[in-house]
């Protein structure tokens, strides 16, 4: 059996392993490999509900540990070191205990961070204390893959780079990333050298940020949970940005008209009510429909680590053909009462990680804030749309509005201009000239001569260091009102000016600066 997502092997279980299919295969070579090898779709919500109904059997094993998805969690060491000899002995019992009880496969694996942890488990292996760093350099740039959405987005431009491990992402500048891929490049940056983030740092604990809400009628639909939690939510996050915080971990609890109650702490990195109500809903159908299957789970975690646990589910692989549980069918109880508490808290600074990020505390709210004073326009979101200059590709759009271009950004623009993208965009006249003095010429050709100056509006004059080839962009020509003919080129000066330079109708114009 295989689980593919976006045409790859995302997991399979060991007979198919034994076949030769490894994780990152394509379809094809999942059937060239094992012709009799079961193929299924990675379904999100199938794999939180199915991981959510078993994690109830570590809550009796470890008083600690964080959910980082469906089918990974990390434990922090200190929370073993109490019950056990040393790491190894407690990392056999716990993974024989979790084995016994669930039915699943799991593989350990031991780090100083949770993203090498994450790593490690993949390879079942334990990374001695300090080597986290050289780990993490063999590391191939691919398992960014596993830092989240935004990062990942980045491993097609490192590789383009030449960037093909963590390891020579991690010998570049620091700022040098973060000048030039912002936010996600700097967390690549700080996951490839072993410094990402740790969880509990700088953490507020405030005493008394709830909400609960008793149902008149008992329901085990998790439609109607998930409905009435998003109102909830929303005000438990109103508590929490008054108090000018940011909530980074919610814990759910769910409680039963018998009085059992299930409570599982979640780390959301972009919370919101609609993120809330969908834990809340697979936590609910996982809890309900274990007890409807003869058991029942309950207890509560506090989550935080630097060891992490990944687990190929049985559910997926060795039943394919049971059938999934009935909301209305899970039990004649049902849920009466639902509790959300704001289990770890952060400064509006230490979780923001873009000023334009949705969804981040205060900074959400005093953008919502100045909408609300000075109309949609007063807060405005930079994006890219289709277009061959600088001027043309910016689009501008109202803050939590969808995008609406102008022009497709994916429609073919012959001799647009490719990244990097000028930093600022400006209309402004110079003069670009000769080691004689006179005015460069620009045909379809090329450059007439070669350029050896500008000269600026003030009438200040500096030399041309270095500079690109010039092309020519053509737009319009189908329509004489609208027929454009320009000629771009990009030049370096003396004082290190980067500067994007375009020639119409007998005139250089700066269009852009590069900083």
């Amino acid at each position: 059996m295989a689980v593919l997502r976006a045409g790859k092997v995302v997991a399979a279980n060991a007979p198919a392993r034994t076949a030769g299919i490894a994780v990152g295969n394509n379809k094809r070579a999942v059937g060239f490999r094992c012709p009799e090898a079961q193929v299924a779709a990675w379904d999100e919500d199938v794999d939180n509900k199915h991981f959510s109904a078993g994690v109830g059997a570590l809550e009796d094993l470890v008083a600690r540990f964080t959910l980082l998805g469906p089918g990974t969690l990390a434990i922090p060491l200190d929370s073993l070191r109490h019950g056990y000899a040393d790491e190894p002995s407690a990392v056999e019992d716990l993974i024989s205990e979790l084995v016994s009880a669930t039915g699943w496969e799991f593989f350990p694996g031991i780090a100083d961070t949770v993203f090498a942890a994450v790593l490690a488990a993949g390879q079942a292996r334990r990374v001695e204390p300090g080597e986290t760093v050289n780990f993490l350099a063999a590391q191939p740039i691919t398992t960014l893959e596993y830092a989240g959405a935004e990062v990942a987005k980045l491993i097609d431009t490192f590789t383009h780079l030449g960037l093909r491990t963590l390891g020579a992402l991690a010998r570049l500048d620091a700022k040098d990333v973060n000048s030039r891929f912002g936010a996600p490049g700097r967390h690549a940056h700080d996951l490839a050298t072993g410094s990402e983030r740790r969880p509990l740092h700088d953490h507020v604990r405030e005493d008394g940020l709830t909400a609960e809400l008793g149902l008149e009628a008992p329901t085990t639909r998790s439609d109607t949970l998930g409905f009435l939690t998003r109102q909830l939510a929303a005000d438990l996050l109103t508590k929490v940005r008054r108090l000018g915080l940011v909530c980074t971990q919610i814990t759910i609890e769910l409680v039963a008209v018998s009085g059992q109650s299930s409570k599982r702490t979640w780390r959301i990195e972009d919370m919101n009510e609609n993120t809330i109500a969908d834990r809340l809903r697979w936590q609910a159908e996982g809890w309900l429909a274990g007890a409807a299957r003869g058991g029942s789970s309950a207890g509560s975690a506090r989550t935080d680590g630097k060891a992490a646990a990944r687990s190929r589910r049985a559910h997926d692989f060795d039943i394919p053909d049971e059938p999934a549980p009935d909301p209305e069918d899970f039990s004649e109880e049902g849920i009466i009462a639902l509790r959300l508490v704001a289990a770890e808290l952060t400064t509006p600074i230490g979780a923001t990680k873009s000023l334009f990020d949705e969804n981040t505390g205060q900074v959400t709210h005093t953008l919502e804030r100045l909408q609300g004073l000075f109309g949609p326009d007063s807060v405005l979101v930079p994006g890219l749309q289709g277009g061959w200059d600088p001027s043309e590709t910016n689009l501008w759009t109202p803050w939590q509005q969808k995008s609406v271009p102008v022009r497709s950004p994916g429609a073919p623009w012959p001799g647009a201009l490719h990244a990097p993208r000028p930093t600022t965009v400006e209309h402004v006249a110079v003069d670009v000239l000769t080691g004689d003095g006179r005015t460069v010429g620009a045909r379809p050709a090329g450059l007439e001569s070669t350029p050896a100056a500008i000269r600026f509006p003030t009438g200040a004059t500096e030399a041309i260091t270095d500079y690109s080839g010039s092309w020519p962009v053509e737009s319009g020509w189908w329509d004489p009102e609208r027929a454009t003919y320009r000629t771009r080129l990009q030049v370096v000066t003396e004082s290190g000016q980067a500067l994007l330079l375009s020639k119409e109708n007998g005139q250089w114009h700066i269009t852009g600066r590069y900083r």
